[in-house]
């Protein structure tokens, strides 16, 4: 486990989101110069291939595709955090001996080849820079990468497959249901998945996109003619189109600290927050993190963005579900862990239809989430509360 600074073993932070760096740890404590050193991970799409062999102690703050079997199987240590924390945790307790990025390098200086995220945080902060190099020219719209760098080493793994969405007729009656709440000229942020690439295909009117990380989507909004201004985001991920509005200044990317600002995000008019969850309390929390025991994913950015839009003037927080997940329904008592609480959620929709939370007593959110929950589950549901 991470220690008290006084008596810690050395940290090295990689840095996170699609194609960051994930080079042997060895690797990099012999470049950097530590002896034994934990390594630290954000949120990686692909397992690390050194994962399972290495000797170095592994930490997780966000939970993804790349680290939930190593986290299920214990092999690597999961600890909650919100994404918006990171700069000042790495400026503190998570004070980086070693920074890892990947990053192109030019005439002109070094040049971050993934999304920035924490990136430039975790580098102006830590003792030694390591850079994972890729080859050839940076494309333009990456930001540069201001800091003295220690050592290289060059890339060699492949690109991180690319996300993929596949919408049933559930998902994309959530993604109209949503659609329908999104007003004209609101500022969207929507998260990864099937859910925001419905609620993104169903959109029909002019939108400006801030949001933590985007997909192709956000290839199909511009194209129709529905993004209104270039496009924020603290990570990007999809193909070579997503890539080319980095290129064109379509997509502008930002650090964490930006875009996942509190005060920045409510200060934005009619700021929309659309993101999912596991499971939805009755009272309008929201577990993000936590099924059946296990950690499979991380608070991430879902309480920064739905704190902000809580507080945006006409703002609204939405989490967008569907009702069941294998067999059990997503609407519960009381969820297994809570990621965003009920004060900052104003509406919640499921396939069955939209509860409205924003002015609804403890007693009226319960029958409003009853109200959409799975038909099948709904008399278990009243049957839990009448118990208490």
């Amino acid at each position: 486990m991470i220690e008290p600074d006084e008596k810690r073993r050395p940290l090295v932070v990689m840095a996170d989101g699609p194609n960051g760096p994930l080079p042997d740890p060895a690797l990099v404590a012999t470049a950097a110069g530590l002896d034994n050193p934990e390594i630290l991970l954000g949120w990686v799409v692909r397992e690390p291939p050194w994962i399972a062999g290495t000797a170095f102690p592994v930490t997780t703050f966000l939970t993804g595709p790349g680290t939930r079997a190593a986290v299920a199987s214990g092999k690597v240590r999961s600890v909650p955090a919100r994404l918006s924390a990171m700069p000042g945790l790495l400026a503190g307790r998570l004070r980086p001996d070693a920074a890892v990025v990947g990053a192109y390098e030019s005439a002109s200086g070094w040049r971050i080849a993934h999304s920035p995220g924490f990136a430039r945080s975790a580098a102006a902060q830590a003792g030694k820079v390591i850079v994972e190099r890729w080859p050839g020219e940076p494309p333009a719209g990456l930001l540069p990468l201001d800091c003295d760098v220690h050592d290289v080493i060059d890339r060699s793994d492949p690109p991180d497959p690319l996300p993929s969405a596949q919408p049933g007729p559930e998902q994309r009656r959530i993604g109209e249901l949503v659609s329908s709440l999104i007003p004209e000229g609101a500022t969207i942020q929507w998260g990864p998945g099937v859910i925001g690439a419905s609620v993104i295909a169903a959109l029909a009117v002019p939108v400006r996109v801030r949001s933590g990380l985007v997909t192709d989507e956000l290839v199909g909004l511009d194209r129709s003619g529905l993004l209104v201004a270039p496009a924020e985001a603290a990570y990007f991920w999809g193909g070579a189109a997503l890539q080319g509005m980095v290129t064109d200044g379509r997509l502008l990317l930002r650090d964490v600290e930006a875009t996942h600002d509190l005060t920045a995000i409510s200060a934005i008019d009619r700021f929309v927050a659309i993101n999912t969850a596991l499971q939805v309390g009755l009272d309008g929390c929201a577990n993000v993190e936590v099924a059946g025991g296990r950690v499979v994913a991380g608070a991430g950015g879902h309480p920064d963005f739905s704190a902000g839009a809580s507080r945006s003037p006409g703002g609204l927080s939405i989490v967008a579900l569907q009702s069941t997940s294998g067999g059990s329904s997503t609407v519960v008592a009381r969820p297994e862990v809570v990621t965003t609480p009920r004060s900052d959620v104003d509406v919640i929709v499921t396939e069955h239809g939209v509860a409205d939370l924003r002015g609804a007593s403890p007693d009226e959110r319960r029958d409003l989430l009853i109200g959409i929950a799975a038909p099948q589950h709904r008399d278990e549901l009243r049957a839990t509360v009448q118990g208490r």
